[in-house]
């Protein structure tokens, strides 16, 4: 009777697991989901508004208030911002699940938290450019991901953490530039400077997302066995 129970007990607990775990590979894959999403979407809407330019405009330009999209970037936006936050919890439980330090996920979801502020706030509101300052915090997780899990996750992932973070770094520099060096390049640019820096940041975000996924197939595979 009682190897029954322990049987049965073992059995659900293996279930629960299974869930939690099916969960997070859910909210991780969000990651490479949101960033197709953010730069087809940009694409999409950015073409249909008339006069508009993506070489020397800004995507908040898109939906900034008098658009015509203004309503749908709000909710285009807003939207990328809740998937972002969904997809730094799921970064946490796979950094929780795997003894992983929490800080990198915990940047992903305040980049979540500063791109949702800028979809409810549309330029040129005067709290657009304080969360799109903020955003900042999110663009250093590259660096955080190359320096707290280190070698966890193999060589390879740190590299590339180091060098999107150094194009991360070159797009903040080219973004400010106009403010301290505005002969650097020409503005009619500016939009594809900062495509640059938004476009990086999420491609890593699709990188984030494929290698913990597929991680999780290796890093989780040997805590079933044991049991």
């Amino acid at each position: 009777m009682l190897n029954c129970l322990d049987v049965t007990f073992e059995v659900a607990n293996r279930l629960y697991e299974n869930e939690n775990i099916l969960k997070t590979k859910k909210l991780l894959s969000l990651g490479w989901i949101t960033s197709i999403a953010f730069i087809l979407g940009t694409y999409i809407l950015g073409s249909q508004l008339e006069d508009y330019s993506a070489i020397s405009q800004t995507v908040s330009e898109i939906g900034e208030e008098g658009s015509p999209l203004y309503l749908q970037w709000q909710i285009f936006s807003t939207g990328i911002g809740c998937l972002l936050i969904l997809f730094g919890i799921g970064i946490v439980s796979f950094a929780k699940k795997n003894e992983l330090s929490v800080v990198p996920g915990i940047f992903i979801l305040l980049a979540g938290l500063s791109q949702l502020g800028i979809g409810i706030f549309p330029s040129p509101h005067p709290l657009h450019n304080v969360f799109g300052l903020s955003l900042t915090l999110g663009y250093f997780s590259p660096l955080l991901f190359a320096l707290l899990w280190k070698n966890q996750l193999g060589m390879k992932f740190k590299r590339l953490s180091l060098i999107s973070f150094i194009l991360i770094v070159l797009g903040i520099f080219l973004n400010l530039s106009p403010v301290f060096s505005p002969t650097l390049y020409p503005l009619e640019y500016y939009g594809i400077v900062q495509r640059f820096l938004l476009f990086t940041f999420y491609i890593y975000c699709t990188f984030i997302s494929i290698s913990l996924i597929y991680s999780s197939l290796i890093l989780e595979e040997p805590e079933h066995n044991k049991k």
